[in-house]
C-alpha cells in the first residue's frame, strides 16, 4: 500500500511540476485606469475582467460596474495601451484613461 502510495506521489509530481515551471511570470510595471462605457450589470464587468486577463503581458485586471472602472496592472514591454484599448472594444465597450 505504502509503495502504491509513494509510486502515486511520484508520478503526480512528475506531472505537476513542469505545468509549474511552465506559467510565466508577468513583470508588471504599470497601472493605469480606465472608465467604461456600455456596461449594464456585473457580468458584463466579469466578462470585461476576463477578457482583460487573456491578454498577452497583462497581470492583473479588475472591472467593476458600480463605479464604470477598469483597473489593469501590465508589463509594459509585453502590451500597450493601445492593445489594452482595443480588447476592451474587442469586447463590445468603449474605455477612456481615467486620471487617478
Amino acid at each position: 500500500m505504502k509503495l502504491k502510495l509513494l509510486q502515486s506521489v511520484v508520478l503526480l509530481s512528475s506531472v505537476i511540476g513542469p505545468l509549474a515551471e511552465d506559467r510565466a511570470v508577468i513583470a508588471a510595471n504599470a497601472t493605469n485606469q480606465f472608465t467604461i462605457s456600455g456596461m449594464h450589470c456585473d457580468g458584463c464587468a466579469g466578462g470585461l475582467t476576463a477578457e482583460l486577463k487573456l491578454v498577452p503581458g497583462v497581470a492583473s485586471a479588475q472591472v467593476t460596474f458600480s463605479n464604470k472602472l477598469a483597473v489593469v496592472t501590465y508589463d509594459t514591454n509585453k502590451v500597450t495601451m493601445a492593445k489594452l484599448n482595443a480588447a476592451i472594444k474587442e469586447a463590445g465597450f468603449t474605455a477612456t484613461t481615467a486620471k487617478p
